[in-house]
């Protein structure tokens, strides 16, 4: 039998996607006054998994 893990990881990812110039607006109103908001943010969330394999 097949056993399902459970996905916690994907609606942060999406929530911060979605909602990230939002986010840094309100909980870090400096740090989005510097960042230029016509080019679109890149995630780099495959950075650092070199940090987490053997």
């Amino acid at each position: 039998m097949k056993q399902t893990t459970a996905n916690y990881d994907e609606p942060w990812k999406e929530a911060l996607t979605e909602y990230f110039e939002a986010f840094l607006h309100f909980f870090f109103p400096e740090v989005h006054q510097l960042i230029d908001w016509t080019q679109i943010p890149e995630s780099l969330e495959k950075e650092l998994n070199w940090m987490w394999q053997p």
